[in-house]
């Protein structure tokens, strides 16, 4: 028994060693093996922000055509994101958190420095900032009006490109057992010092010695670069050395415009096909003016038909009595009353169905304004909900001739209608939808037209032929001739 307890006690102890064993284990395993770093995903995420940035540049480049640069040094065109998103211009994007971006302080601007435009994208989405800026220009490989420089690109921006003159043949150095007097390769110019061609033999007049080695197996010197862009000397005629020969010159002449005439700002009309953009010959451009939102007509009022029955005052009879001539007087079945003023207007208004709206009497009407056709949608024209106004008079009770005092002055027999209260029905027109103003977005455009003062052209001139080419674009053609 003693034997067994003892073992109970040893297994308990071994349990807790083991298990204090496993939890240092696990300690030691979180504190020495590296785990993930969730910060690796930060690139992922900084991707999401770049490309949000680069959609804007793009819609950025594509928004600002010819008309909408900017036109002096100094000048900035700034678009917000919101407006890039009214124009369709993109579509809504969120940041990495899939919150939306903030469209109000995100914008694209364009800037015109001397030579050149600069755009600046920012984007702000949550707390997370930037910006990139986007060198722009008018360069010969562009397809728009302007486009990104390219990188390492020279080429000096301008809003018309112009020709590039076509680089000068080199001379190429002579093989080392050829005669004399070939240039040496010591000499050879450089491809972008090319001198005159005034005292170097052309090609075909240098003898060449039957023993001499082909140029094909004669390494070139290493002191002679070789221009990498240079055009074989086929496709670009020297022209002659001949001092009794003058040399053929070509120029082309693009197509001469007049300014440009602007029309006044039009409204798109219903099934009008629009294209903007230029005509073949380059004479007519329609532009893009916007989608605005403005009037575009009206609707007319409706009017409707309604029954009102009610009961009010209405003549019964005609009696004759004896009264102040001075006095207009009014009856109903037992009293004559004098009237002391006409009908006035109240403040006081009542609304409902017939039986909503108090009796006529001698002093107090209503008069039927409209209709309130919220509160009876299905049958106003034969029940109307009215809208009545309160008009009211003062009487006094007046009496017949035996009571008359003096100071009426005249006492005649007068004619008094007398009133009774009974349901009268009438017919109204009343408005029941007033004139409507309607509203539309409406596509505007403007179309600017010029004409053509001169088409294209080549022009041809003779001159020396010591240049090899005159310069302001024009070039030798290889055709020669005697002076």
């Amino acid at each position: 028994m003693y034997t067994d307890e003892r073992k109970k006690r040893s297994l308990l102890v071994d349990f807790i060693l083991k298990l204090i064993l496993i939890i240092i284990f696990v300690l030691l395993l979180i504190h020495l093996v590296p785990w993930p770093d969730m910060s690796s995903l930060n690139p992922l995420k900084d991707q999401i922000f770049n490309a949000n940035l680069q959609t804007m540049k793009e819609a950025g480049i594509t928004y600002f055509t010819t008309e909408r640069l900017p036109a002096e040094i100094g000048d900035k065109t700034t678009l917000s994101l919101q407006q890039m998103l009214d124009m369709k211009l993109l579509i809504p994007f969120t940041d990495r958190n899939g919150k939306s971006c903030d469209v109000k302080a995100s914008y694209v601007s364009l800037e015109k420095k001397e030579t050149e435009y600069l755009m600046k994208v920012y984007l702000k989405c949550g707390e997370e900032e930037d910006y990139i800026l986007v060198h722009l220009g008018c360069y010969s490989y562009c397809d728009s009006a302007i486009c990104e420089a390219k990188p390492n690109n020279t080429e000096p921006s301008s809003t018309t490109p112009k020709p590039t003159n076509s680089s000068k043949p080199t001379n190429s150095p002579s093989p080392s057992n050829s005669p004399t007097n070939s240039p040496k390769p010591t000499n050879s110019p450089t491809p972008t010092n090319s001198p005159k061609p005034t005292n170097s033999p052309t090609p075909t007049n240098s003898p060449k010695p039957t023993n001499s080695p082909s140029p094909t197996n004669s390494p070139s010197p290493t002191n002679s670069p070789k221009p990498t862009n240079s055009p074989t000397p086929t496709n670009s005629p020297k022209p002659t050395t001949d001092p009794g020969k003058v040399c053929e010159y070509k120029k082309e002449v693009s197509t001469q415009y007049s300014e440009w005439v602007y029309g006044p700002e039009l409204m798109k009309k219903n099934g009008q096909k629009l294209v903007f953009g230029y005509n073949a010959d380059m004479t007519e451009q329609v532009i893009d003016k916007g989608i605005r939102r403005v009037v575009v007509g009206t609707k007319g009022a409706v009017y409707e038909r309604v029954y009102v029955e009610r009961m009010q005052q209405e003549k019964y009879k005609t009696l004759t009595y004896k009264l102040c001539n001075n006095y207009n007087y009014v009856a109903d079945a037992t009293t004559v009353y004098r009237v002391l003023d006409d009908w006035q207007y109240t403040n006081d208004y009542a609304y409902g169905f017939v039986d909503d709206i108090p009796y006529d009497t001698l002093t107090e009407r209503w008069v039927f304004q409209s209709v309130d056709y919220d509160h009876c949608p299905s049958d106003c024209a034969s029940h109307p909900y009215g809208v009545y106004r309160k008009q009211i008079r003062h009487v006094e009770v007046s009496t017949e001739y035996t009571n008359v005092t003096a100071s009426c002055g005249e006492v005649v027999e007068k004619s008094v209608d007398v009133y009774m209260t009974v349901p009268v029905g009438t017919y109204y027109t009343v408005l029941k939808t007033p004139e409507q103003t309607l509203y539309g977005n409406v596509q505007f455009y403007q179309v600017r037209t010029r004409t053509i003062l001169q088409n294209a052209q080549t022009l041809y001139q003779y001159d020396d032929c010591k240049n090899p080419t005159l310069g302001d674009g024009w070039t030798f053609t290889g055709k020669t001739k005697n002076k």
